[in-house]
């Protein structure tokens, strides 16, 4: 479960100790949009700008359930979300 990421810090913020930090991944081609993600890690990564390169273990976790209805039928169901983490294996 760990992922090699390269790009560029777009932004950084802390929260207590952990430090979160934005990072625009190049776009596969000319014609796509670069992907975004953001990572943890207890150190700074660089400075806003720097292309950087790491590893983070992939992680996950889910959050509450709520009911949605589909429009079109009016059936009910329960929907589980889950949010990806990506923490930075610190060397």
């Amino acid at each position: 479960m760990e992922v090699h990421i390269k790009g560029k810090i777009d932004a950084q913020r802390k929260h207590g100790q952990v430090r979160y930090t934005r990072v625009l991944t190049p776009a596969p081609d000319a014609y796509s949009r670069p992907q975004t993600i953001e990572v943890r890690s207890k150190g700074q990564l660089g400075s806003t700008g720097d292309e950087v390169a790491f590893t983070a273990k992939l992680g996950g976790y889910a959050r509450k359930a709520y009911r949605a209805t589909d429009k079109d039928t009016g059936e009910t169901s329960m929907v589980t979300p889950v949010d990806l983490v990506l923490d930075v294996l610190e060397q």
